[in-house]
């Protein structure tokens, strides 16, 4: 396989999206006390909406700026590079094409709704929501098949079996929001019906966020930290 040796900024970018990853869900809910319909739906409360434009914002600068290893075209179809900007996109346009100001599971929310008070680009329309969800959805995918199929080239690696976990767990959950969906579409019951999206969410974000910090060599990292404080 072709390969070039990554500089020290491609690293940090990893350990940096593997924190956002890993903050994002938490820092939300916590910021507000509170769970809601999904992890969109916090763009609409102060606080928690600029943790939200800051951290995806974030995400975007650090995938767009990522290059990665250069394709080998003897067994890869797409780059680094390709993917991530992709997924960089996709989180941009989920920053100016917010969910829409409906069915979040907050009585503050609704009140907002109503009024149509929404805070920078809120909005209660079907076709932005539509844009948003398939957006988050290229993103988490975008950023699972980086866990699952690009950092496993190197088969001399020993956390790939993580990678692949980290991968196949970010489709799983992809796959049963999908499912999810459908079903309340269809109006059948299921449980915890109002906040299955965003624990799915987050049950997808995680993982890529731990297989982008052992990328990054965060592991690595500590235990040099930890030899120099010895």
């Amino acid at each position: 396989m072709v390969t070039t040796e990554l500089q020290k900024s491609d690293y940090r970018i990893r350990k940096l999206i593997g924190v956002l990853g890993l903050l994002l869900p938490f820092l939300l809910l916590f910021s507000e006390g509170e769970v809601l319909a999904s992890i969109s739906h916090y763009y609409y409360l102060t606080l928690s909406s600029l943790l939200f434009i800051i951290i995806l914002s974030a995400f975007a600068l650090f995938l767009l700026s990522y290059k990665g290893y250069r394709i080998d075209p003897t067994t890869e179809k797409i780059s680094d590079d390709v993917i991530t900007n992709i997924a960089g996109l996709a989180a941009l346009i989920v920053v100016f094409v917010p969910t829409r100001c409906a069915d979040s599971g907050s009585v503050l929310i609704d009140i907002i709704c109503k009024k149509e008070t929404y805070p920078l680009f809120g909005h209660n329309n079907m076709f932005k929501g539509t844009v948003h969800l398939v957006s988050a959805g290229v993103f988490i995918l975008s950023m699972g098949w980086m866990s699952k199929y690009k950092f496993t080239r190197s088969k001399n690696d020993v956390n790939n079996k993580i990678y692949k976990m980290c991968g196949n767990i970010v489709f799983i959950a992809v796959g049963l929001l999908i499912v999810l969906i459908i079903l309340e579409k269809l109006n059948i019951k299921f449980f915890l019906e109002d906040y299955y999206v965003f624990i799915l969410e987050t049950v997808a974000i995680i993982p890529f966020g731990v297989s982008w910090l052992i990328k990054g060599k965060a592991i690595e990292n500590i235990k040099d930290l930890k030899d120099k404080v010895m």
